[in-house]
């Protein structure tokens, strides 16, 4: 049976099978060797035999812990989100709601190989869960139903996901030209001034002329204002 529209798909916990041998290793070390290669060798190099071979061990006996590589994806999904230290939360849902938002960038920005993995229904799992848990306990109380919370929280999530997936594509443009930051921005400049001297992009023009394009730090903070501003004026009274 598929699943129903807007149910999230969960990252069911290991469990032993009343037969056979008992597991060697856990489903937290599987995704550990899993991300250790998407970290050093990107997404692509991220198989089944290679993960199983890193464990030391055959790649068919990893289909005891996942069920294929999107399984294995969705694991590796939910330990990058195990990294994520939340704080106490300050009674102040603006300030704790713009934390939720910089600890997710912090740890996907760790790992550009997120940027690789497909877009989709994201698989809930413990970690992911958790954090999930920790932003509704903000929201609650400011008035909104529990629709309207889960779709705040989405779209916090999702907005992060884009922006650091932004980011990661223009650092790995700049490393495919094989250049530093400093050229990297000259050869912008000298691409963006033929642009401008033909006239035919005011609203862009004026964008660079004001210096509005930021770095990502600056329009990080600034989309994370204008979102917690219009949570701010749809909430009820």
């Amino acid at each position: 049976m598929s699943d129903r529209p807007g149910r999230p798909r969960v990252v069911a916990p290991q469990t032993r099978a009343s037969r056979g041998p008992a597991p060697g290793f856990t489903r937290a070390q599987v995704a550990e060797v899993a991300v250790r290669i998407a970290d050093e060798q990107g997404m692509a190099a991220v198989s089944m035999r290679k993960v199983a071979a890193a464990l030391g061990t055959g790649a068919m006996s990893l289909y005891r812990y996942v069920d294929n590589k999107d399984s294995l994806c969705a694991l590796m999904l939910d330990h990058i989100h195990g990294e994520v230290v939340l704080p106490e939360r300050t009674g102040d849902w603006r300030t704790d709601l713009r934390a939720v938002a910089h600890h997710l960038r912090d740890a996907q920005r760790k790992h550009p190989w997120l940027a690789r993995i497909p877009a989709g229904r994201p698989a809930m799992g413990p970690n992911m869960i958790q954090i999930f848990e920790y932003a509704m306990g903000i929201l609650d109380g400011l008035g909104l139903s529990i629709e309207d919370m889960l779709g705040t929280f989405s779209l916090i999530s999702s907005w992060v996901t884009g922006f650091t997936q932004e980011e990661f594509a223009e650092a790995e443009a700049r490393r495919n030209m094989g250049v530093d930051e400093a050229e990297w921005e000259r050869r912008m400049t000298t691409a963006l001034e033929s642009l401008l001297s033909s006239g035919d992009y005011p609203y862009f023009a004026r964008v660079a002329q004001a210096g509005a394009d930021h770095d990502f730090d600056t329009r990080f903070e600034r989309g994370i204002d204008r979102i917690l501003a219009g949570v701010e004026a749809t909430l009820p009274g």
